[in-house]
């Protein structure tokens, strides 16, 4: 995304409809700064946060990213990794979470005590719980690949447990029918 800053405004922003919902991204020239999932456009604008008031609406600011989501419903999750996040400002302990968790692979899942000790600091489940409600980043960082010990869902702040649940099973589902 480096050097697409033009006009006044250098953050931009852009909604589209998904089978799960309503994606919207805000960014910038060093990445993605936040991706909004959720059931309703309301919604997915407040979930842009703030930042929203000082962007303009660029759909082509956003080709690469949309792509990348729609194949990922299409049954390439991989195609997350291509996405460009903008980390700066997150603390420590969460940039190291948010990492850890791009690495679980699709149609899998791990414990949150699992993400703790991949993020550095074993005793920090809560922490990395914490980190996870605070994902500005729903699918590409998925957090909907994390679960309790016990092997409960949990929270999921881009749409609700139903939601979650049904991205782990469309994950599942293509692994299964792609081999993987």
């Amino acid at each position: 995304m480096a050097g697409k800053k033009s006009g006044k405004f250098s953050l931009k922003y852009h909604l589209f409809q998904v089978s799960a919902g309503w994606i919207g991204f805000i960014g910038a020239g060093n990445g993605l700064r936040r991706l909004s999932l959720q059931p309703t456009l309301d919604k997915t604008l407040e979930g842009l946060g703030p930042d929203l008031d000082r962007s303009e609406n660029d759909p082509s600011y956003f080709s690469k990213e949309q792509h990348c989501l729609e194949r990922y419903f299409s049954g390439e999750a991989q195609a997350l990794d291509e996405i460009e996040l903008d980390l700066s400002g997150a603390p420590p302990f969460f940039s190291a979470a948010w990492q850890a968790c791009r690495r679980i692979p699709a149609g899998e899942t791990r414990s949150y005590a699992w993400l703790a000790v991949e993020a550095g600091s074993p005793l920090a489940v809560r922490a990395a719980g914490q980190a996870m409600a605070r994902n500005p980043f729903a699918l590409v960082i998925p957090c909907h690949r994390v679960i309790a010990s016990d092997g409960d869902l949990r929270g999921y702040g881009a749409g609700g447990l139903k939601v979650k649940a049904e991205l782990l099973n469309m994950e599942q589902d293509h692994r299964v029918s792609s081999g993987n």
